[in-house]
């Protein structure tokens, strides 16, 4: 009798996918662009800001100076490959399966065939649900410390920087810290929307991400809560002061910025959590803020290297699926995912990230 089995192919994997439900990822605003290397690195250049020199004065018949100081600035990253991969345990299909099985009291009518069709559904799509989380977990580091620490499994790491300006991370010590007395929460947000305007390849910062815990100073802010008095002539902030939303990201006020431009500021929670070994950790710490201009002045980059497979075809894709035996006599089946991600944030000065708390 032929053999039954047959390896699911790349086509039938990527189906696989179109099937799953995506999250909701607040950090991939930010990167509106795409790029795919057909080798191992993703290379960029920059041109400097326009100058605003001055041209000198110069006597009759003197000659002038020159004011072009047009020059490239390159930047080479090398991504790090992102893997998952588990075998299908062979004796998964004969037994009980919950949310494959309808119940343990009346027996399936699933032959042990088609529940290892859907175990495998079920495995790739977590799996595929733990790639985009990493991905969303680089792009959260990229934005909120403008570099990420890529760890292996051998505990050595690599550091990729994005050389956001150095007074751009900024953490308040004791006595000047949000809520503190005399500290001004304005002063301060007026300070960091300066500074990024300012900053080469800067912006005008149109939203704030705090954590939860800075969302509770502010909703008790007494210089916040002054401009809530619509008695008051000037700008109308406005926060929530109800009961602290349940959804891990909300909006959760805006400032309004001075002047005939209309500009606010909008203020968002971001308590979001991923997971690691069991160990459950914060994208933004609870006592932090990031402060961000618009997607376009950050100019974010998803990008993707090649994958090193002759079975990939040595293609630059977001992810490949892999479906492969290993064993002799007694097969087993395994499923794995490979990405080779990094997000870029071609402007990583249109951010600012300051720990405003304890």
């Amino acid at each position: 009798m032929a053999n039954p089995y047959e390896l699911w192919q790349t086509r039938q994997l990527l189906g696989v996918f179109r099937d799953s439900r995506p999250e909701n990822w607040y950090f991939g605003q930010f990167f509106t662009n795409a790029m795919r290397s057909t080798s191992e690195w993703i290379d960029f250049e920059k041109l400097p800001i326009r100058s605003r020199e001055l041209a000198p004065f110069v006597k009759p018949m003197g000659r002038g100076e020159g004011v072009f100081t047009d020059k490239v600035t390159g930047y080479r990253f090398k991504p790090a490959n992102v893997v998952v991969e588990d075998a299908v345990d062979p004796l998964r299909p004969l037994t009980y399966q919950p949310g494959i099985d309808a119940s343990t009291v009346q027996p399936s009518q699933l032959t042990p065939m088609q529940r290892l069709a859907l175990i495998k559904l079920n495995m790739m799509n977590e799996m595929q649900l733990a790639v985009e989380r990493r991905w969303e977990w680089m792009r959260a580091r990229a934005v909120i410390d403008a570099a990420v620490t890529c760890t292996y499994k051998d505990g050595t790491s690599v550091v990729v920087d994005f050389q956001r300006a150095p007074g751009q991370t900024e953490v308040l010590g004791s006595g000047s810290r949000w809520g503190d007395s005399g500290v001004s929460v304005l002063g301060h947000i007026q300070n960091i929307m300066d500074t990024v305007n300012n900053a080469a390849f800067g912006g005008l910062i149109d939203r704030i991400t705090m954590g939860g815990g800075v969302a509770s100073v502010v909703r008790q802010n007494d210089e916040i809560l002054a401009h809530m008095d619509l008695t008051i002539k000037g700008g109308v902030h406005t926060v929530d002061r109800g009961l602290a939303s349940t959804d891990k990201i909300y909006k959760f006020g805006e400032l309004f910025v001075g002047g005939a431009s209309g500009h606010r500021i909008e203020l968002w929670v971001n308590n979001e959590t991923y997971t690691v070994k069991g160990t459950q950790t914060r994208y933004l710490a609870n006592n932090a803020i990031i402060a961000t201009a618009s997607p376009q002045s950050i100019n974010g980059y998803e990008c993707y290297g090649m994958i090193v497979d002759k079975d990939a075809e040595y293609q630059a894709l977001p992810m490949f699926p892999k479906n492969f035996e290993t064993g002799e006599r007694v097969k087993v089946e395994n499923l794995s995912i490979e990405s080779a991600p990094i997000f870029v944030p071609i402007n990583p000065n249109a951010t600012y990230k300051a720990t405003v708390l304890a």
